[in-house]
Formats: structure tokens, sequence, C-alpha cells
């Protein structure tokens, strides 16, 4: 009798673990967490956001995924108006969330234009270890293949931007990271021939100088 007593009271740990791993942080449990961002105050008040498309942000973060933990089930995450995702990395009854946000921004550039991109959170949190790897692999490969496109900028004023679609081409929908296979998106006319359309437009009357300006603005700001 006393033995199937002490068989269910080490069946009942085992099963309520995850639950007390989630509500203690860094104790001598073993529970964990980590958070970093890539907006980050590396110029005094300034912050970098990367100036990509929504399809650069989210491919490159499910590429990330799909290096790191290629076998991890990748869930979709929404948190207010942000996007994002989520695998679990798990060994036996113990685990560790990779938590990140795919966030569009707007801030002002030294030259006072605004400046419209993409910037990362990352929240990492479980029983497992945090390792080096474990708490900031994620966010340092990205990290690595945003700055090899050249396109970072230091802004000020840094605030929600907003998605350039429904997020529907981008979902990982409980798929291997390895798996996802990106819905393509239909091409569209590239940035020279937006700006010629533009001129079209501001020389036709059909919008203002100021409206031509800011729109032109905008398209080479995402170049």
């Amino acid at each position: 009798m006393t033995q199937d007593h002490n068989t269910d009271r080490k069946l009942a740990i085992v099963q309520l673990w995850p639950v007390l791993c989630a509500l203690v942080v860094l104790t001598a449990s073993g529970c964990a967490s980590s958070g970093t961002t890539l907006a980050r105050p590396d110029h005094g008040d300034g912050h970098v956001i990367y100036r990509i498309s929504e399809e650069q942000a989210f491919t490159i973060a499910l590429d990330a995924y799909a290096t790191l933990y290629p076998k991890q089930s990748v869930d979709d995450i929404v948190e207010g108006t942000r996007r994002g995702y989520n695998a679990d990395e798990r060994s036996w009854v113990d685990w560790w969330s990779h938590r990140l946000l795919v966030i569009p921004a707007v801030g002002i550039d030294a030259r006072g234009a605004e400046v419209r991109g993409y910037w990362y959170d990352y929240k990492g949190s479980g029983s497992l270890a945090p390792t080096e790897k474990r708490t900031t692999g994620l966010l340092n490969l990205i990290r690595s293949r945003l700055d090899a496109t050249g396109t970072a900028a230091i802004v000020t004023n840094l605030r929600d931007g907003s998605y350039e679609t429904d997020g529907r081409a981008y979902l990982g929908l409980k798929r291997d990271a390895r798996d996802i296979k990106l819905t393509p998106r239909p091409s569209g006319p590239g940035n020279a021939e937006r700006l010629s359309e533009l001129k079209t437009l501001r020389d036709r009357g059909l919008i203002s100088e100021e409206e031509y300006q800011a729109k032109r603005r905008h398209i080479l700001d995402r170049m």
C-alpha cells in the first residue's frame, strides 16, 4: 500500500513539474527564463531596426527555427497586435520555450526622415538549463542574417508600425520547422516601376508634391 502511494506521489510530481516551472523563474528547481531584443540601445537613445519587407522578416525567423530546431513544432502566436512564433525544445519532462515576436516598427533617423522596418523580441523560459546557445542562439542567428542585408537603421521615437499583409502566408501551423514551406506571394511591380508610376501621378496632378515626396521616401526606405 505504501509503495503504491509513493508511486502516485512521484507521478503527480512529474505531471505538475511543467506547471511549477512556469510559475517559478530562476529558482533552485531549475526553472529559468531569458529575454532579449533586436531593438537595442546601441547608440545613445537610438534603437536598431531593419529596413526589410514583412516577407523577409518572417522568412528569416522561420529559417532560424529550421536551422536550430528543425524537428520542433512551430506554433503561431499573437500578443496584442504583434505576431510571431513559439517552438518548444523538449527532453523527457523538461522543456525550453523559444518565443519570438516579429514586430513592424517606425522610427526617425538622424536626418529626421521616417524609417519603417522590423525588429524582434525573444523570450525563452523553461526547466532545461539556460545555456548560452539556448538563451541567445536563435536571436544571434537572426541578427547575423539581418546584418548581412545591410539594412540596419538607427532610429529614435521607436513605435509599432503596421504589418503589410494578414500574415497567412507565414503561418507555422504546428509543422516541424524544417517542413514549413511558405506560400509564395504574387510578385508586384519592382521599386523602379513604383517610383516611375509615382512620378507620373505627380506630373499629372493626381497627387500633391508633399504626397509624392512622402511616398517616394517610403519606397526608398524599403529598398
